[in-house]
């Protein structure tokens, strides 16, 4: 009896014996120099020494051109050759198969337990499938019977009035939190992490735990302490680079980890907005998801001032629940915040932010949990962000200038065209009556930025700016407070 791996050896060996004999045999075809031919020739070659595949040989291009002595001897011999699987380690496709059923009969058993739990998971999948589709057809039907335009619900003009005084309440709070310094902790770098992100100590962070700072909208029987943080940073490039890219929706992702998901629910002024955004699951904290209120303003030195609150919208309502049913995710609260964006005041090419944030991370977590992943969090989180910020700022210079340059082209052609049209009435006017009205401009400088509970951005500008801006003038649209108050009133009576 011959053993199998001396059956292939001799079968190797007399494939290559072959293949020397159709080299050697004299032909007509062979000295003609036919490239076609003698690539066949190797071809057959390189199939007898397993240097190709056996699938290769059948669909040769060149099959047809080999002379009859190759073309009656190659389908003999791929017959006789066995699979490649295993070969040369003794395995046969026969004995790899029969060793996979093996395998296979010996995976544990599902328990009961684990059975019943898959098959009621994929019930509950079934359950949503079946109310996200019952909910499709019942909108299908109600616009095909014209019954349904537009199914958003907006804010009563009641709780837009009420939204319109929260940008100067928030900065009101967020100056007494900058001038405060008793009872806040510093916050230092991770170690392990220093070296990439504060290596040359830019950021500077501070923690301390209040309740709901929201005033009148808190909870007044919430008692619970929440985390608020502050910060300064200090990025190399000027205040016009920064703000142009902060205000770019398309680059958060390369400096904010932490929002996932965006969009504006509801834009309610040119210079303020409601936002939905969603964060990942950091820790044990699984994904939130926040509804805030932005508003951006340009101060009278040329800050940007961003802040964001808390608030509720009736087409998002909250779950209080980590476990929270159809797959909604549990409500957190980022329940007040501001960003200052400033010229460096001792080097006009460097950008200085102060940020402060206070949020409550909602759901059922225990006060101990919850400060477990804030002293885990804090000490990496603030300065990563900084840190992406000034890299990528720094990284996307030449373009975020040439962006600079062509909106300054493109308003100042606009402002040639108003100027054309502007007999300065409006000034003689106000001097005859002797009155000075308060004028305020509505600014095109772009402006946002994406923090923890909210991504706002005014690419476009829109901005209340009480400063010399740092683009040109043509960049700010002159405007009255009056006007200003007129067009507030014109968007509540709306709603």
């Amino acid at each position: 009896m011959i053993p199998r791996q001396q059956q292939q050896s001799k079968k190797r060996t007399s494939g290559r014996r072959v293949a020397v004999a159709v080299a050697a045999r004299p032909c007509s075809w062979r000295t003609s120099g036919s490239v076609a031919t003698r690539g066949a020739l190797l071809m057959l070659f390189l199939l007898l020494n397993d240097a190709v595949p056996i699938s290769s040989a059948i669909s040769l291009p060149v099959l047809p051109t080999l002379p009859p002595f190759v073309k009656t001897t190659l389908p003999a011999m791929i017959q006789s050759q066995q699979p490649s699987i295993g070969f040369y380690y003794g395995i046969t496709p026969k004995t790899y198969n029969s060793a996979v059923r093996r395998n296979a009969s010996r995976q544990r058993r599902l328990s009961v337990s684990e059975t019943m739990r898959d098959a009621l998971e994929e019930i509950r999948m079934l359950r949503k499938e079946m109310l996200q589709l019952q909910q499709d057809m019942d909108v299908l039907l109600k616009k095909s019977s014209g019954a349904v335009t537009d199914q958003r619900q907006r804010l009563s003009a009641q709780q837009k009035q009420k939204l319109s005084l929260v940008s100067k309440q928030v900065e009101r709070w967020a100056q007494s939190i900058l001038s405060e310094t008793d009872d806040w902790k510093e916050v230092t770098c991770n170690k392990m992490m220093r070296g990439s992100f504060n290596k040359d100590g830019r950021t500077t962070a501070y923690i301390k735990w209040l309740k709901d700072s929201r005033e009148d909208m808190a909870d007044s029987d919430d008692e619970t302490e929440y985390p608020c943080i502050k910060c300064y940073s200090t990025i190399d490039a000027p205040l016009e680079e920064v703000c142009m890219y902060l205000s770019q929706e398309s680059v958060f992702e390369e400096y904010n980890d932490i929002v996932i998901k965006h969009h504006d629910i509801e834009n309610l002024t040119p210079d303020s907005k409601i936002c939905w955004s969603q964060s990942p699951q950091i820790l044990f904290l699984k994904p939130r998801d926040f509804v805030t209120y932005c508003h951006h303003r340009w101060d009278e030195d040329g800050t940007q001032i961003i802040v964001n609150q808390a608030c509720t919208h009736p087409d998002y309502p909250g779950n209080d629940n980590d476990d929270g049913e159809d797959g909604k995710f549990c409500r957190a609260l980022a329940l007040r915040g501001v960003n200052y964006i400033a010229r460096d005041p001792t080097d006009a090419t460097k950008t200085q932010i102060t940020l402060i944030a206070h949020a409550n991370p909602g759901g059922n977590v225990p006060q101990w949990a919850v400060k477990t992943a804030v002293n885990a969090l804090a000490p990496i989180e603030p300065f990563k962000l900084f840190h992406k910020i000034n890299h990528n700022v720094v990284k996307h210079q030449k373009e975020i200038r040439k962006k600079i340059a062509l909106q300054m082209e493109d308003a100042g052609a606009a402002n040639g065209i108003d100027n054309d049209d502007d007999d300065g009435d409006d000034i003689n006017n106000n001097a005859n009556d002797g009155q000075k009205a308060a004028s305020r401009k509505y600014s095109k400088k772009p402006a946002g930025m994406a923090q923890l509970g909210y991504a706002c951005f005014w690419p476009n500008g829109g901005g209340i700016d009480d400063s010399k801006s740092f683009l040109p003038s043509s960049l700010d649209v002159d405007g009255s407070e009056e006007e200003a108050a007129s067009e507030l009133s014109t968007s509540l009576d709306d709603n």
